[in-house]
């Protein structure tokens, strides 16, 4: 019995090699898939719709106006959130950087004269440091470009004006400012810019002295540092320690899809291998040589189990040398590595035994096959699935696989949470070759 189970599975391993296209779909193809859908998922796919997570701690009218033109900019991709889930949500690195514009803003940004500067806080997932410089030049080009349109629009520039002599003529009588001689300037260079705004000789003055700015930087340094008011933004950067809980890298998403693709190629080999054998006569003088049914399903079966087995193997050892995927519980990979050679092959049992032609077999074969990975994950990560599709995700044994993959991988399952998970491949696997040597002994008795 043992030797006629062996002798058959040796039979079909040799097949399958011998195989160049069963070959390349079963083994190549898949490493082609995993690596290219992994390199689209890592890359960094240019620098437009970086995700920031917004914290408008101000709800001013100006505060509101600032995060309009950032979710209106090209370069973002705003969300609007607390602080509390906007700083997590950075540190599980779901979101690349976070922005809190914190009470006064508002008034700092609205009020050019006052002496303050409007201020940020800006948080980057330190394993997107790169897009940091780029995250701060897009908020200054921003809040420059707010400070250029309050320059040239003189009822603005006046009502500010007019704004900042009341509060520094106020801070002066209640003695708040100590330097007389400061804020007696302050007051002349305010009246005198008043004057020319109500002249409407500010744009003019402005646009003749561009020309000149350059002659007179050095003499003007000190002055310009008394009134630092005029910086559009100061950005404060804060440290994150990232956690993170979703995959560390495109690969380890795309390595289980990749398995999975083998195994469905493993599947549709070896469900023709015992059509073809039907038909040419193979399987009868298998069972002229005393084997029996069961043992010849049995023997399939096995030959199935162990090439998904190698293919699974030599995938997540290719993907952890060569692109660093990570297997966290090798433990339980085993198990889930064994549920779904159990799975498959028994649903290889049954493939093969429902249809009596090679074509008919391959249409069936592979036409469940793609409803299976468009539904389970297959084809869209399962992470990145509508809504709608998880219902129907439940009845994909690709589904299970892939969580039964990721478990041990990234997921980070417990014992407790992969026993349902491999529960239902071990069922899936077991009704379907019940099933299948039911179908097979029927159709021998019948012929």
């Amino acid at each position: 019995m043992t030797n006629k189970l062996l002798a058959v599975t040796q039979k079909d391993l040799k097949l399958l090699y011998r195989d160049k296209g069963g070959f390349f779909f079963t083994f190549i193809f898949p490493i082609i898939m995993a690596v290219f859908f992994g390199s689209m998922m890592s890359g960094s796919g240019g620098i437009k719709g970086i995700s920031l997570q917004v914290v408008d701690a101000d709800q001013s009218v100006i505060s509101k106006a600032f995060v309009d033109k950032l979710d209106a900019a090209a370069e973002l991709k705003v969300v609007l959130s607390d602080e509390a889930t906007a700083r997590e949500t950075v540190r599980k690195g779901k979101a690349a950087a976070y922005l809190i514009l914190p009470k006064g803003f508002g008034e700092a940004k609205g009020n050019l004269f006052s002496g303050k500067t409007a201020t940020v806080q800006l948080g980057v997932d330190p394993k997107r440091s790169a897009i940091k410089g780029l995250l701060q030049g897009v908020l200054m080009s921003y809040a420059a470009e707010d400070m250029q349109s309050a320059f040239t629009d003189t009822s603005k520039m006046s009502t500010q004006i007019d704004k900042s002599l009341a509060e520094v003529r106020q801070a002066r009588d209640s003695g708040e400012l100590g330097d007389n001689d400061k804020t007696d300037r302050l007051l002349d260079f305010l009246d005198n810019l008043q004057e020319m705004v109500a002249t409407d000789s500010f744009n003019n003055t402005s646009n003749s002295n561009e020309n000149s700015a350059g002659n007179t930087a050095d003499e003007n340094t000190s002055e310009e540092n008394e009134f630092n008011g005029f910086q559009p933004l100061i950005i404060e950067t804060q440290a994150i320690t990232v956690n993170r809980d979703g995959p560390p890298s495109g690969y380890d998403v795309s390595f289980p899809q990749g398995i999975l693709w083998g195994i469905l190629g493993c599947l549709s080999a070896f469900s023709l291998s015992l059509v073809s054998e039907r038909n040419q006569g193979t399987l009868s003088r298998l069972l002229v040589s005393s084997a029996n049914r069961s043992t010849i399903l049995a023997g399939k079966a096995l030959a199935c189990f162990l090439t998904i087995i190698f293919i699974a193997v030599s995938l997540l050892l290719l993907g952890k040398l060569v692109f660093g995927i990570q297997i966290r519980q090798p433990d339980l990979m085993v198990v889930s590595l064994v549920a779904i050679g159990f799975c498959f092959s028994g649903l290889m049992i049954l493939f093969s035994v429902i249809s009596k032609s090679e074509k008919a077999a391959s249409g069936i074969t592979w036409a469940a096959m793609m409803l299976m990975a468009m539904a389970g994950g297959g084809m869209i990560p399962l992470a990145f699935m509508p809504a709608w599709m998880t219902p129907v995700s439940q009845f994909s044994p690709v589904k299970w696989s892939i969580l039964a993959l990721e478990g041990p991988m990234w997921r980070q399952f417990s014992l407790i949470e992969m026993l349902p998970v491999v529960g239902v491949l071990f069922g899936i696997g077991l009704v379907s070759f019940l099933l299948g040597v039911r179908l097979f002994k029927w159709q021998s008795s019948s012929t």
